[in-house]
């Protein structure tokens, strides 16, 4: 779904809704020449002072295009959101 509504003389509000397979966004980044390898993200517990939540951890997958370590900054969304982003110019 994509929207635009004019916000003001010299502005407009474009909202875009996809719903996209997993495959399809790895598609596009390994033809963007990134590797996309699987990766498990380790989230640690959390203790506060009322509050405590266990640790747990989650698989996904990191898209790079160097063969360096995998970090969480690498998961493949955070990648194909900056790609996008790049694609319109914002």
């Amino acid at each position: 779904m994509i929207t635009a509504k004019e916000t003001s003389d010299d502005l407009v509000n474009l909202e875009i809704k996809l719903h996209l397979p997993k495959e399809d966004i790895i598609a596009f980044l390994i033809k963007k020449s990134y590797k996309v390898k699987p990766f498990t993200v380790e989230v640690p517990p959390n203790e506060e002072f009322l509050m405590s939540e266990p640790g747990f951890t989650y698989d996904t997958f990191t898209a790079m295009k160097s063969d360096k370590k995998p970090e969480y900054y690498d998961l493949y969304l955070k990648v194909f959101e900056k790609e996008i982003k790049e694609f319109l110019n914002i």
